[in-house]
């Protein structure tokens, strides 16, 4: 996983409107948080944390980015769902993820597979990362990184 301390991994994505984005070149202090799976309860309760402290962000000149592994579509349905007013990339591909060391492997049931570890990580302006919040924990999550700015 990418520490503080890193520079932003050159990739880009498609966001839920199928524009491409361009990590390295996000130009602002920018909030990046990995979650699991559109629409589903832990990652829709941390969207919506984010969404709601969202002009608390702009107002520190922060972007905020959600990704996970969903397609474009699945995106653009959360996103409409629950009105969330920052782009969520579309990684099928698992470029950035595995860029950012994110893709861990997990133990459901006793089946293995390879997912997505909800983290967050926090960028300045430069493409600098400056706080890396491994192993999230959802409730109050995006309180907390608002608070560390």
């Amino acid at each position: 996983m990418l520490e503080a301390g890193a520079k932003l991994p050159d990739v880009g994505v498609p966001d839920d409107a199928g524009k491409n984005v361009s990590i390295a070149a996000l130009g602002q202090p920018a909030v990046i948080y990995f979650y699991p799976k559109a629409d589903t309860p832990g990652c829709t309760n941390e969207s919506m944390q984010f969404r709601d402290s969202y002009g608390d962000f702009q107002k520190k000149g922060v972007a905020v980015y959600g990704v996970s592994r969903d397609s474009v579509g699945a995106q653009a349905k959360f996103k409409a769902k629950y009105e969330l007013p920052f782009p969520l990339l579309a990684d099928t591909d698992s470029v950035v993820c595995n860029a950012f060391g994110v893709i861990v492997e997990k133990n459901m049931y006793g089946k293995k597979s390879l997912g997505i570890q909800r983290s967050t990580f926090l960028v300045d302006a430069a493409g600098t990362i400056i706080r890396v919040w491994p192993k999230v924990s959802v409730e109050g999550h995006a309180q907390e990184v608002l608070k560390s700015l």
